[in-house]
């Protein structure tokens, strides 16, 4: 079996089982749960909505990461943050995957300072996902490691490893999958199991909303006593939250792609295109020229693109491939009006007659006198 379908595996497995193999922990029963909407009236992303496959493209992204230990006691934490997101597609094979790790920037060397507080804005997890399949499994893990446990070389790991934005397409991604898991399996077993340790293994929701990760145990956790502030900070009774760690996750679902020319395949039909139009000129007017029959062959294979990517969902990839043939189509209309005076009729008023004629140069006078 591949890497991916290995962890695929894993995330599909009971979640004691998931966090004892990937971050060599106990699991506790610690808040993973969608943010009731009542508890987040002001923000839109806490709307509930069904996750329908091969209709939604889903976008996840880390609203909010607070890790309060930077000291206790004597002893100095720095936090780190790790998530890994895969989606299957319609064969139940673990298609997108977008990994995150990032660690407090403050951390560029093991010194006598204490950690700062790790509180993380935006960042996308994964973005316009298409859901395909019946599933979308992740690992969230929030890490509070005692500094004097860190070697120098497991801190350039996770340097780079911070660099690493989301994978947007089901074509990249995979190479970059097993190290940065392999980096926070490492984390973890050089932590030791000291400091603290807040871990999620398992299926998202399939349903868009709000989604809470936090070290508070869930028996004590109650939503009446909790909210959201309009920058996603947890909220106790109205004040923020900073006893314990926690993640504000959202999860979006959305009908269309917006970034349909950034996927691959596409982006290359689509220049093949273009370069056929460019090369016809004029002759894209005439629907038996060579260059015309070109131009038809081009946009065909960019409708195909469109039909048999696994980026698009079937009704989005409808639409983009009538978005396509409807501009080619007006650009032919335009070319066969040429340089027609309907095309580019303006009125001018001649010698107070008011003839409307096309435009010339010689109607514009270039040097005018005083």
């Amino acid at each position: 079996m591949s890497f991916l379908s290995n962890f695929w595996d894993l995330l599909n497995s009971p979640a004691d089982e998931a966090l004892d193999r990937i971050y060599h922990g106990r699991s506790r029963q610690w808040v993973a749960q969608f943010a009731p909407p009542e508890r987040a009236p002001k923000l839109i992303a806490a709307q509930q909505v069904p996750i329908e496959p091969n209709k939604h493209y889903i976008t996840v992204t880390a609203q909010k990461t607070v890790l309060p230990y930077d000291r206790v006691l004597l002893k100095r934490f720095y936090g780190v943050v790790h998530s890994t997101i895969i989606v299957q597609d319609d064969n139940g094979e673990p298609r997108s995957l977008t990994t995150f790790s990032g660690l407090d920037p403050g951390l560029a060397a093991i010194d006598n300072r204490a950690g700062e507080k790790l509180v993380q804005g935006p960042r996308t997890l994964l973005e316009s996902a298409p859901f395909r399949g019946s599933a979308v499994g992740a690992t969230i893990a929030l890490l509070a490691v005692e500094a004097a446990d860190y070697a120098k070389p497991l801190l350039s790991t996770l340097q780079t490893m911070s660099k690493i934005a989301g994978v947007q397409f089901f074509s990249a991604g995979v190479s970059l999958a097993e190290p940065l898991i392999s980096g926070v399996q490492a984390l973890s077993e050089v932590a030791g199991g000291k400091g603290t340790q807040i871990a999620y293994a398992g299926n998202l929701p399939l349903t868009a909303g709000l989604f809470l990760i936090a070290s508070t145990d869930t028996a004590g956790f109650n939503w009446s006593e909790y909210g959201f502030a309009s920058d996603f900070t947890l909220l106790h009774n109205g004040s923020p939250v900073s006893d314990f760690a926690y993640m504000v996750v959202t999860i979006e679902a959305r009908t269309t792609r917006a970034n349909w020319r950034q996927i691959p395949a596409l982006r290359a039909a689509e220049s093949a295109l273009d370069a056929a139009v460019k090369a016809a000129g004029t002759k894209i007017a005439d629907a038996d020229s060579e260059e015309r029959k070109k131009i038809e062959g081009a946009l065909l294979a960019l409708e195909w693109e469109c039909e048999k990517t696994p980026e698009l969902c079937p009704e989005d990839a409808d639409r983009v491939a009538d978005l396509a043939r409807a501009s080619i189509l007006k650009h032919i209309q335009r070319a066969s009006l040429g340089l027609a005076p309907q095309a580019a009729v303006r009125s001018v008023t001649a010698g107070g007659g008011g003839v409307s004629h096309g435009f010339s140069l010689g109607d514009v006078d270039l040097f005018p006198r005083p």
